[in-house]
């Protein structure tokens, strides 16, 4: 049975969604920030927070409703039952000051990184490393190939494959890399609980082949919005990234590059350049990506890709970002356990820009803003309204807005016969 510490518990009753309770709604990471920095300048840990009157000062000075924070702290007995389950099905959870959070991921993203991971398998594994592929769901029979041609010899050569199980690209490289003996981390944008238990994760987990994160609840459905956000936790977990096939300006994949590429020190990011190529591929060489190098089965995957990416870091003119893949590939074994976690966490957050400055200025100006980029993701294929709520999470009757704003702006069609919504393309009259 896995023991979570005292801060997790506070963590995950301050962030977390435990069943299906309709009351106070979970602290967005934005105003965990703001409580974590209140806790950092009182040298307080988030446990402290368990006791009610030190819930009344901090609600007083972070400007945090009261009653929200007393609420979500006082759900013990949800949490209890909670854990009980996750523990009966091999889950575990960990927050960001535990000793054996992934570095990386701080590192990575900073004050960005989730306050709470969900994970079954292994935690040797969660230092991470490795190469992370991604790519379409709907990839070709050449895409295919190279997808398990890379996999396979990342398996080999004692790589770790990082994905982000998505059918297509992402499910293709973690199959193949298990069968070959390799090491996968998954990390999932939902059903954790699900997939910690089907047939094809069982023995891997067993076997401490494959380790299986989330940031989100264990038996969250799929939404758009964690699926795109969950790209970043992907890369942050690797040492590369290399995409398979991607869709120019359309879908997760070539979002999720972009936003990589864009980072001051991003992930040394190689694209398939070889056989039949969807619209995006060489549209992200422009961007900083290169193509990836050739190899054969014998070669180090370690060696070709760390000389492959002084390519990356001449071509995006960001030569640091090859020194600190290296640097954090270095630093992920265990000696970040002798030193304290939370010190480690104060120091960081206190480095990180305050989320009222910079960050908010740079955020969306409205609700449609923010929705409109999920929206278009959401809209590959043909969708009915009903199942486009479904899928994102929201009322019928607000989305219809939405939809009917983004046929305005010449964003998104709508069919008929049945009704249905489909992205626009550059092509499209």
């Amino acid at each position: 049975m896995s023991t979570m510490s005292e801060d997790a518990k506070a963590i995950v009753l301050l962030c977390g969604r435990l069943g299906n309770s309709s009351g106070a709604a979970p602290l967005r990471q934005r105003e965990y920030g703001v409580l974590v920095r209140w806790l950092i300048n009182e040298e307080l840990r988030p446990a402290d927070l368990l006791d009610a009157k030190l819930t009344t000062r901090a609600a007083l000075e972070t400007r945090l409703d009261e009653q929200r924070l007393s609420s979500l702290l006082g759900r013990g007995v949800q949490l209890g039952f909670a854990v009980e389950k996750w523990n009966q099905s091999g889950l575990w959870v960990i927050c960001r000051s535990d000793p054996d959070y992934p570095a990386r991921l701080k590192e990575h993203l900073r004050d960005k990184a989730p306050p709470i991971l969900f994970g079954a398998g292994d935690r040797a594994l969660l230092p991470g490393g490795g190469l992370a592929i991604v790519g379409s769901r709907d990839v070709d029979d050449s895409g295919q190939q190279f997808t398990r041609d890379v996999a396979s010899w990342c398996a080999h050569g004692g790589m770790n494959v990082v994905s982000g199980g998505a059918r297509g690209v992402d499910r293709i490289a973690m199959s193949v890399a298990v069968d070959a003996g390799g090491a996968v981390i998954c990390v999932l944008a939902d059903s954790l609980l699900k997939q910690s238990v089907a047939r094809d994760s069982r023995q891997a987990l067993a076997d401490g082949r494959l380790l299986l994160i989330s940031p989100y609840h264990p038996e969250a459905r799929f939404h758009v919005g964690s699926a795109m956000g969950r790209n970043k936790f992907i890369y942050a977990m690797s040492d590369y990234g290399l995409v398979v096939s991607a869709i120019f300006e359309n879908g997760g994949t070539w979002s999720g590059a972009v936003e990589e590429l864009k980072r001051n020190q991003p992930r040394p990011m190689f694209v398939r350049t070889v056989g039949t190529l969807p619209s995006g591929n060489q549209r992200l060489l422009p961007l900083g990506a290169v193509a990836f190098p050739e190899w054969t089965q014998e070669d180090d995957p370690a060696t070709v890709l760390d000389a492959a990416s002084v390519d990356v870091a001449m071509g995006s003119g960001r030569q640091s970002s090859l020194f600190e893949s290296k640097r954090t590939r270095s630093s992920t074994p265990n000696r970040v356990e002798e030193r304290s976690e939370w010190s480690a966490e104060k120091q960081q957050l206190r480095a990180s820009p305050s989320p009222d400055a910079g960050e908010l200025a740079a955020a969306p100006q409205t609700v449609y803003d923010a929705i409109l980029p999920l929206l278009l993701a959401a809209l590959d294929d043909a969708t009915g309204l009903p199942e486009l709520a479904e899928r994102l999470g929201v009322a019928k009757g607000q989305l219809q807005s939405w939809l009917q704003r983004a046929i305005d702006d010449k964003q998104v069609r709508k069919l008929t016969g049945p009704a249905r919504y489909i992205r626009r393309n550059a092509s499209d009259s």
